[in-house]
């Protein structure tokens, strides 16, 4: 009878670590609700995924359980780079514009997706629900041990039993008594906390990608026009040398030179229209739509001469520093090489081996924060002065299109007086051309530089892709 006793217990305490480890992901045995999102976040959750302490209750001790430091919120208050993008609400999905842009990311992409509803995951926990659960875990772990401990040995293979039986549920203990640990000084909290914003600048890097992806597409398209152009004006060109090859003014080979010259475009503009349609069906991934190739994408909203007077070095370079995941995840990465150091000094002799290479980790550990902080730095002074710079390039192309638009007024009259052919008139007007896709492509870096500036300061993300001329 003793024995039957005592396989029960045996099998019922090795069950024991079993139960314990779905029990740490369980909050409470009534149905929950649907995870919170930011819109609309638990009561005891704050912006970071924190979870506040609830209060006491008739039936269930106050816990006070820690909660980790409050992080920045993903927007600085009162900014004077808030360019006012309006959702427009458009259902369309033919076309998309440039304010939609970030709410159909959010909503269509099935990464942005994924990464909210980790988020929600987060937010979702219930570190004081967890705490009382593991705390009767480890008040039945500490009562199967005395129980099994005062069970009476006949033979040295019982012994044995009881042994191993004991050391598994001491382990047992021991593991989640470290977890409780953790939940009870913050350290659990503070990295669901860290997961939480690395979740949100991973959401922050979807809407900058596909924003990338949007100004991509536009000066493809533009691209695409002026081959067009291009070649239009090379058939001009060609009818012309057919004509004076006819006339005996030019020979065969000059002829073959500007037809191969017209090939070679055609092949570049189809090479082209190609790359369009795969970004095309990129961007409609990236914002849940139909896989059609066919979208129509809304011209670039204006950027006003105060937004970039407001821009201020100094203060927003502070500001972009506190949003930026890079240099908490650096940070954080220093902070725990310290607590390392400083419990392997607590440990061991100075002298010692592990001493030495804990203090090389922290210093490593170092001088990789600083230059994080020297990379950012010098990242967003880039960002500073290439809307600066745009800004100049704009300038010099509005001026060069007004003087284009002089030089066509003039060529019109000319042709209609008589003095120039119609060729030189075409001339005039691809050269009117050129100029507006100056200004229009400097007008479309100006604003992507400002969109890069805007994203540092706010969300403290550094897109390091460079605008070209």
């Amino acid at each position: 009878m003793r024995k039957q006793w005592i396989a029960l217990l045996l099998a019922l305490t090795l069950a024991l670590p079993l139960c314990a480890i779905p029990a740490l992901a369980q909050t409470d045995q009534q149905p929950q609700d649907p995870a919170p999102t930011e819109s609309a976040a638990s009561p005891l959750q704050g912006e970071a995924g924190e979870t506040e302490a609830a209060p006491p209750s008739e039936k269930e001790p106050g816990i006070i359980v820690p909660l980790p430091e409050e992080t920045p919120a993903g927007t600085a208050a009162g900014s004077t780079m808030d360019d006012e993008l309006v959702f427009t609400g458009e259902d369309d999905f033919r076309y998309l514009a440039f304010e939609d842009l970030r709410e159909r990311v959010l909503e269509g992409s099935l990464t942005a997706r994924m990464l909210q509803e980790s988020i929600a995951s987060i937010d979702a926990m219930d570190y004081t629900r967890m705490y009382l659960d593991l705390a009767a875990q480890l008040s039945s772990l500490e009562a199967a041990q005395n129980m099994y401990a005062q069970i009476p040995v006949a033979s040295p293979m019982e012994g044995a039993m009881q042994g191993f039986v004991i050391s598994n549920l001491a382990s047992s203990y021991a593991s989640l008594s470290g977890t409780v640990t953790d939940l009870a000084t913050g350290k659990l909290q503070k990295d669901a906390a860290a997961a939480r914003r690395q979740l949100k600048n991973a959401q922050d890097l979807t809407v900058v990608g596909a924003e990338s992806l949007y100004f991509a597409i536009l000066e493809l398209e533009q691209t695409k026009a002026t081959l067009q152009s291009n070649l239009t004006a090379l058939d001009r060109n060609l009818e012309e040398m057919e004509l004076r090859y006819q006339l005996g003014q030019i020979s065969a080979l000059t002829l073959e030179q500007v037809k191969n010259g017209k090939a070679t475009l055609q092949s570049s503009l189809s090479t082209l229209e190609m790359n369009l349609r795969r970004c095309k069906l990129q961007m409609q991934s990236m914002v849940g739509s139909s896989l059609t190739g066919s979208l129509v994408l809304g011209p670039l909203p204006a950027l006003s001469q105060g937004l970039i007077d407001c821009m201020d070095y100094k203060p927003d370079l502070e500001e972009a520093k506190t949003h930026s995941y890079d240099l908490f995840a650096a940070k954080k990465k220093l902070d725990e090489a310290g607590d390392t150091y400083d419990d392997t000094r607590e440990n061991y002799a100075q002298d010692t081996y592990n001493v030495r290479s804990a203090r090389h980790t922290y210093e490593a550990a170092l001088y990789e924060y600083k230059m994080s902080v020297q990379s950012f730095e010098m990242n967003f002074r880039n960002a500073f002065d290439s809307v600066k710079d745009y800004q100049q390039v704009l300038r010099s192309a509005q001026t060069s299109l007004a003087f284009q638009e002089s030089s066509y007024a003039s060529m019109e009259l000319k042709y209609r007086q008589g003095t120039i052919s119609q060729n030189a008139l075409l001339d005039a007007e691809d050269e009117l051309s050129s100029a507006k896709d100056a200004v229009e492509t400097a007008r479309r870096n100006l604003f992507t530089a400002y969109r890069t500036y805007y994203w540092a300061v706010n969300y403290g993300v550094m897109n390091s892709v460079q605008t070209g001329a």
